[in-house]
C-alpha cells in the first residue's frame, strides 16, 4: 500500500491554491493536502503536520515566504520545499535556491511542472 503524500500549500490567493489542488488531484494519487494563507497559517500548520513537500509562495501578507523557508530549514533539511512566484525570477531565484529551495516556480509558466515534482518527491519517500 502506497503512503500518502503529505503535502502543505502555502499562498494567499485562493485561486493559486485551487489550481494547484485541481492539478494535483488530477495527476497524482494518495496525497494528503494542507493549506495556508498565511506566515502565521503556515506555522500553525507545521505544528499539525509534517509534510514531505511544501509548495510556498514569496510574497505572503504577513511575512515573507522567505522568512517561511529559512524557518523550516532551521528545523527539517529533508523537507522538500518548492518556492512559487509571480516576481521576476532574476529576483529571488538564487537567494532562494541558496537558503535551501529544492525548486523555484514561476506561476505564470511552471505551473504544470507541480504535478512532476510531487510524483518525483513521492518517489522518494
Amino acid at each position: 500500500m502506497k503512503k500518502n503524500l503529505v503535502i502543505l500549500l502555502v499562498d494567499d490567493c485562493p485561486e493559486i491554491i485551487d489550481r494547484i489542488i485541481t492539478l494535483l488531484e488530477s495527476e497524482c494519487a494518495h496525497l494528503s493536502i494542507s493549506a495556508a494563507n498565511c506566515f502565521r497559517e503556515a506555522i500553525e500548520a507545521l505544528t499539525v503536520v509534517t509534510p514531505h513537500l511544501v509548495f510556498l509562495d514569496i510574497n505572503l501578507p504577513d511575512r515573507s515566504g522567505i522568512d517561511l523557508l529559512v524557518h523550516i530549514r532551521r528545523s527539517d533539511t529533508r523537507m522538500k520545499i518548492a518556492i512559487l512566484t509571480n516576481n521576476s525570477p532574476a529576483d529571488y531565484l538564487d537567494i532562494c535556491m541558496n537558503l535551501g529551495a529544492d525548486f523555484f516556480l514561476d506561476k505564470s509558466s511552471d505551473m504544470e511542472r507541480i504535478p512532476t515534482i510531487t510524483e518525483e518527491i513521492r518517489r522518494k519517500i
